[in-house]
C-alpha cells in the first residue's frame, strides 16, 4: 500500500513539473516574439517609404531582429552609432525578386531608423 502511494506521489509531481515547464516556455516564445513588434512595423514603415516593400514576401510580422555592432558596413544616417549595439531587421524576400529587400538598422533605445543595408 505504501508502495502504490509513493508511486502515485512521484507520477503525480513529475507531471506537475512537466506541465509547469512547458507552459513556462509558451510565454517565454510569446514575450520574445511581443518584445520586438514596435521595431519591426516601424522597420516595415520605411520599407514602405522607400517603396522597397515590393521586394518583401510578407508584412512586418514576417520581420526577424537581431542585435548586431553597429560598423562601416552599413548605410548608417548617423555615423555616431558605429561601434555601438543596434538591432537590425530583416524581411523575407519574395521569389521572383531580382533585388533583396534591403536590412533596417534601428536604434534600439528610441526605436527610430537609423541606417539600412541595401539587399543583395
Amino acid at each position: 500500500m505504501k508502495l502504490k502511494f509513493l508511486f502515485l506521489t512521484i507520477t503525480a509531481l513529475l507531471t506537475l513539473l512537466i506541465v509547469g515547464c512547458s507552459n513556462n516556455q509558451d510565454v517565454g516564445n510569446i514575450t520574445d516574439s511581443d518584445r520586438y513588434e514596435n521595431v519591426r512595423k516601424i522597420a516595415w514603415e520605411f520599407i514602405e517609404e522607400k517603396g522597397w516593400n515590393d521586394t518583401a514576401k510578407e508584412e512586418w510580422e514576417s520581420g526577424e531582429v537581431k542585435k548586431v555592432i553597429a560598423d562601416n558596413s552599413y548605410e548608417l544616417l548617423d555615423k555616431t552609432y558605429e561601434g555601438k549595439e543596434i538591432l537590425i531587421v530583416s524581411f523575407e524576400d519574395k521569389e521572383n525578386s531580382v533585388v533583396g529587400t534591403p536590412l533596417i538598422l534601428v536604434d534600439p533605445d528610441i526605436n527610430e531608423v537609423i541606417g539600412y543595408m541595401a539587399g543583395e
